[in-house]
This record gives structure tokens, C-alpha cells and sequence, in this order.
């Protein structure tokens, strides 16, 4: 397929025959999508809603989400996306430091800020039968496209400001891996307020290709989606693709690429993965990325399996010391990302995470000799103790070959003789099991080093986790704060 025009995101040069939408209930081609975020559009006016604005989303997943992320592009006005399942105090932040004055909210589900500085505006509205708002025919690249907070791999979400050419170039990327054709269809599998499920809307706009709504990303719901509306891409985080596979939920034989991201995953999951049937390709990126900007292809899995990939084109890769020097295949050091996509910058925050056009990731890793990239983990989780440095992936890997350990994560705790200690809780198999402490510390004596053996280990029930399944170090750190 040739490159896309840019003005798509304004659901211009749009087949208007073709399908956007697909519903367990209702589907929507492009000609009735643009009718009703038009419609949408005249009545954010009506709001108070112009140019610039900066105007938060409150909802679950849904095709009037999607209506309003693009009735929002017409105006010129920049979406929020809030994510549901924060607390009162970490949405009103967000508000605040985004500048929001408007939030839109899902009618049937509870804002639980009471603001006079925030109006809330629910939807959907009743469409207007006279439409008096006039489609814009072009876009600036240039412009903002979406704030996007980060997942949270540091200490606190940051928000990133995403321009129209940070999707476009993206989009335009990833079609070099995922080879869009007309037939393709989405599942929106992740979040909106994640850029892991914004760039699917991204993606499927640009690229003129419908997106398919489950009733919600519970993992029940994507196997019913799967199969009753034959998805060819899907994008699933490792706790989702566990629960499928736990499940033998076998994938819909028209799936062409099942990207899977989110952080480190599991060897012996992805082979289960793909021996199901399932065409998994590990990628990594963040949002500052707007998406992923390496891949690692299912047929290249089992010769590097703990890589995710090399660069998708025209992205690179480095690996820098702290000097900035480049550092050569195998030595561990710091990641920078070149690519066409990078983010515009943080709100309320100077950019120094962004040189001469290069984004310095905070993760640390390693290249091979032919570019394929290893990550080690993030900068700020490394442990130093007694002056030593721990990865806490590799004492994870190890306390996981415990039989009776089911999940386990290692994190840092103030000690005043060692600065750090490295401590760590699991989840056992069976949970009505007793394991005496020593047993693991003694176990872990013959797999790593001494120093970084956990000097207190805790027996959760489960641990706690985001929605997209990523472990909420933060929370067990402050539980057991010495």
C-alpha cells in the first residue's frame, strides 16, 4: 500500500463504503462515522470546546470514544485520555497539569471529580439532525494529536505530548512489519489511555481499516471477539496472552500478527503462544515512541528468545556509556532511540530525556552483532547495595525456578547499614502452602550470586498490578518501608 494521506485523520480521502466500526451490536462504514463525529463536533462547540483546548476523556473503551477523539481532531482541540481505575487525587492531577478544562464522561459510569475549575461533559449526546459543523480538509503534522500518560515503568506517569506526525510516522512505520491490507480488521485490545490501545485507533484510521470493539479487554471477552469477528491484528500484554494460552484459546485463523509488548515476557509463554497457533511478535517502545520501534518475528523467536528485536525502519538503536560514548555489541549500557515518531516532549516538565533529536530511554541493555536488541531493565530500578549493583529481572528469573513460586517481583528497600537492601515478594502456587523463607534464600544460593540473594522476602496473596498487568512496585515498596 502506498503512504497514506495525511488528512485521514481528519476522515478525509476515506473509502466511505468501507467499514470503521464493528460491534457485537451495530457496525459503522466511514461515511455514517464522519456523519456522527460531525454531528459530535458541532455540539463540543455548543460546550464551549475551540482550538487548543486541552479536553480530557473519562471512559471505558467504545465506539463513541472513538467519536469523540475525532470529533476533537476537527476542532482542532487535543484529547486526554484519563485512566478509570485511578484514585480521585491521581486524576485531579493529571487535570491539573494538563490544563484541562473540560472533561467528557461516559454517562452511565461515575467522575469522581467535583470541580468548579473542571466542567464535565457527558456523552453520547442525541445526534443533531442538521449538522452545521463543516469537515476540515487538512491537518498541520505539526499540531498536538493526544496527551498520553506513560504506563508508569518510572516512579510516576508522565504526560507525553504526542503531535499528528509522531502517529503518522508510527503508523506509516509499523506498516512495514504488519503489511496492512484492505480485508485487515483491529481488535482494539488495550486501553485508550494507553498508547498501546491509542495507537491501534491511530493506526486503523490512517490506514482506512475497521476497528473491532469487544464488549471490554477482559481477556473472556477478547476469545469471543476473536472469534466471532475474525481480528488479523491483535496487541495483548504478557497477562492476556497468559490467560489465553492457561485457557488453550486458540487464535482465529485469519490473525496475521499478534504483537506483544508491555514489557518482559515470559520464554516458555511465548512458545506456548505460538505453538497454539498464535503469530506473536515481541516488540518494544514506549510512549514516548508512540508505539513500539523494535520486533522480533515469531520465526526468529526461538534463535533469540530473550530479544525483542531489531529496529523497524528508519528507527535506531544505541548503546551508550554514561559519557554518552557508543558502546559495542554485548556491553550493557544506556538505550537511545532514534526515530521519526518521538514524542514532542513532556507537559510542565523540560525535556532532558530528548538530545539533538534522540531519546534517552532509562533503560539499560545491550545490542549483538546484528543489531538485535536485550534488555537488562529499567535505570532507576538497578539496586545498589553495600556497593553492589542487583538487576531485580535476574533474581526474578531465579526465584521462578522455585517450584512453588507462581510470580515473584524484587525491589529495593532502605536499609541503614547496606543503603539498599534487595527484598522481594511472591506468589506461591498453592497458597495454603507454608514455605519457610530459608528454604528460597538457600534454593537461590546455587543459581545467583550471594549479594543478590533477597534479605526479606514476603508471601502475597497476588500482586498488585495495572490493568495492562504490570506490577505496582511502588505499592509493595511502601507496604514494607522499613
Amino acid at each position: 500500500m502506498q503512504a497514506p494521506p495525511t488528512n485521514r485523520f481528519v476522515l478525509q480521502n476515506q473509502d466511505l463504503r468501507a467499514k470503521a466500526v464493528i460491534t457485537e451490536n451495530f457496525n459503522l462504514n466511514f461515511k455514517e462515522l464522519t456523519k456522527k463525529v460531525l454531528s459530535s463536533a458541532s455540539s463540543l462547540i455548543e460546550e464551549g470546546i475551540s482550538k487548543d483546548n486541552c479536553v480530557g476523556i473519562y471512559s471505558p473503551n467504545s465506539p463513541e470514544y472513538l467519536i469523540n477523539v475525532l470529533a476533537l481532531w476537527q476542532i482542532g482541540a487535543i484529547p486526554v485520555p484519563l485512566n478509570t481505575r485511578l484514585s480521585k487525587e491521581e486524576v485531579q492531577n493529571q487535570i491539573q497539569i494538563s490544563g484541562i478544562k473540560s472533561v467528557l464522561v461516559k454517562n452511565d459510569i461515575d467522575f469522581p471529580i467535583d470541580s468548579v475549575t473542571t466542567k464535565k461533559i457527558e456523552f453520547p449526546k442525541s445526534e443533531k439532525n442538521k449538522n452545521e459543523f463543516l469537515q476540515r480538509t487538512e491537518i498541520d503534522l505539526n499540531n498536538g494529536a493526544a496527551i498520553i500518560f506513560t504506563s508508569g515503568s518510572g516512579k510516576f506517569p508522565k504526560g507525553v505530548k504526542l503531535t499528528f506526525n509522531s502517529f503518522y510516522q508510527s503508523g506509516f512505520n509499523s506498516n512495514k512489519l504488519l503489511r496492512y491490507s484492505h480485508s485487515d480488521r483491529w481488535l482494539l485490545s488495550l486501553p485508550l489511555y494507553h498508547i498501546g490501545g491509542f495507537s491501534i485507533l491511530t493506526r486503523a484510521i490512517l490506514w482506512g481499516i475497521p476497528i473491532v470493539f469487544p464488549k471490554s479487554f477482559s481477556e473472556n471477552d477478547l476469545a469471543i471477539e476473536m472469534k466471532n469477528s475474525h481480528p488479523t491484528f491483535i496487541s495483548l500484554v504478557a497477562a492476556q496472552l497468559k490467560y489465553l494460552v492457561d485457557k488453550n484459546v486458540a487464535p482465529n485463523h485469519e490473525l496475521k500478527n499478534c504483537l506483544l509488548g508491555g514489557g518482559f515476557n515470559d520464554f516458555k509463554l511465548v512458545k506456548k503462544a505460538i505453538e497454539l497457533g498464535y503469530p506473536v511478535n515481541v516488540v518494544y517502545g514506549s510512549t514516548e515512541t508512540a508505539s513500539f520501534i523494535t520486533a522480533l518475528l515469531t520465526d526468529e523467536f526461538d534463535v533469540k528468545k530473550n530479544s525483542v528485536g531489531r529496529t523497524v525502519p528508519p528507527s535506531n538503536i544505541f548503546i551508550n556509556d554514561e559519557n554518552g560514548n557508543e558502546l559495542k555489541p554485548y556491553e550493557v549500557g544506556n538505550i537511545t532511540i532514534g526515530t521519526t515518531a518521538l514524542m514532542d516532549g513532556y507537559i510542565n516538565e523540560q525535556n532532558e530525556k530528548v538530545k539533538n533529536g534522540l531519546y534517552f530511554s532509562g533503560d539499560i541493555g545491550y545490542l549483538d552483532e546484528e543489531g538485535y536488541l536485550f534488555l537488562i531493565g529499567r535505570k532507576d530500578s538497578i539496586i545498589s547495595t553495600g556497593g553492589e549493583n542487583v538487576n531485580p529481572l535476574e533474581v526474578e528469573t531465579a526465584l521462578l525456578e522455585y517450584p512453588e513460586i507462581s510470580e515473584a517481583v524484587v525491589f529495593a528497600l532502605k536499609d541503614p547499614k547496606w543503603g539498599e537492601i534487595v527484598a522481594a515478594s511472591v506468589v506461591l502456587k498453592n497458597k495454603t502452602n507454608q514455605i519457610n523463607i530459608k528454604e528460597i534464600q538457600n534454593f537461590l544460593v546455587e543459581k545467583i550470586s550471594k549479594y543478590k540473594i533477597p534479605k526479606k522476602i514476603f508471601f502475597e496473596k497476588e500482586l498488585p498490578k495495572t490493568e495492562l498487568g504490570k506490577v505496582e512496585r511502588e505499592k509493595l515498596i511502601k507496604n514494607y518501608m522499613l
